[in-house]
């Protein structure tokens, strides 16, 4: 079950396995709303990403069609 927080603490979670196949929208709005200072982004597979480590950003990985979160999404 994810944190329902406003917070993040270094004792928090760091990814969200629970999120997988769930809908992609649906699972960003979630980190939105529980996750205060977090950044979510959906990305679809193969899309270009920096390689950057980002405190704030948690990238979502969806499907080829943008609807369903296919790999946990993880804080960086």
């Amino acid at each position: 079950m994810l944190h329902r927080t406003r917070t993040r603490t270094r004792n928090q979670q760091s990814s969200f396995p629970e999120l997988v196949g769930q809908s992609a929208h649906e699972a960003k709005s979630i980190l939105y709303t529980y996750v205060q200072g977090l950044t979510p982004v959906l990305m679809k597979p193969n899309q270009p990403m920096t390689m950057d480590y980002r405190p704030d950003r948690v990238r979502i990985i969806t499907d080829p069609s943008g609807r369903v979160v296919l790999r946990t999404p993880m804080i960086g």
